[in-house]
């Protein structure tokens, strides 16, 4: 699964990949080291010309008591790509409003014996790419606020990803740039969405291990403590 995310890029950076504007990011402070569990805000991208802040752990719009939100949210941090298209949760998102989670790398926790070894990943060739993602917007009846939250997409692991996810054997949806703005389109039939939901080549990936603490970080980091 993937639950660490790791991004180096600031706001202008981000604006001059993706072509966006990062106006409503201007507070974003790197590094920013997200642990899905904590559910702080992150940059997303979708159809907007802007880049915004949504949480991580999609919360269903047609989720009804405030109660509930903690427990589902917990279990929806990733979808699985093979059955995204049935999942009440997601099956709306997947088909109306996919995101980009733009990254630097993400981590991995490999099991061996009695300990977890924790590996960081990246690409070769690119500092910064686009993980698939689909996002939702749910209303709180009690506090009358809208929150933006998503959920990060997994397929099947390449060799690579089954090694350093060896638990599991999976592993997130990564995209190409040419890609990325058809991820994005409203007009994607099921078929096209479910052929860019494939296991990224083990060849063009990078791993190593890093300290047990590398989270340790986030505490420290405010870049990330702002409203959704």
């Amino acid at each position: 699964m993937c639950y660490h995310i790791f991004l180096a890029a600031g706001p202008e950076e981000l604006a001059r990949h993706f072509g966006r504007k990062a106006d409503l990011i201007r507070n974003l402070r790197p590094p920013v080291r997200a642990c899905a569990f904590s559910h702080l805000p992150y940059p997303v991208l979708t159809g907007d010309e802007q880049i915004r802040y949504s949480r991580w752990g999609l919360i269903p719009y047609w989720l009804r008591r405030p109660e509930d939100v903690v427990t589902v949210r917990n279990q929806t941090v990733n979808a699985r790509a093979e059955t995204i298209f049935e999942n009440a949760s997601f099956r709306v998102p997947i088909r109306q409003r996919r995101c980009l989670v733009p990254v630097s790398g993400f981590y991995g926790w490999r099991h061996e014996q009695h300990r977890k070894i924790p590996l960081y990943v990246t690409l070769k060739e690119r500092p910064l790419f686009s993980l698939a993602g689909i996002y939702d917007r749910w209303y709180c009846r009690a506090t009358a606020a809208w929150t933006t939250t998503f959920s990060i997409i997994t397929t099947e692991a390449n060799p690579l990803m089954r090694y350093v996810n060896n638990a599991n054997g999976r592993m997130p949806v990564i995209l190409r740039p040419d890609d990325e703005s058809r991820w994005l389109s409203p007009a994607l039939s099921d078929a096209q969405i479910a052929a860019l939901l494939k296991s990224y080549p083990e060849q063009e990936l990078h791993s190593e291990p890093v300290r047990c603490d590398f989270m340790h970080e986030v505490a420290a980091d405010p870049g990330i403590l702002v409203p959704a």
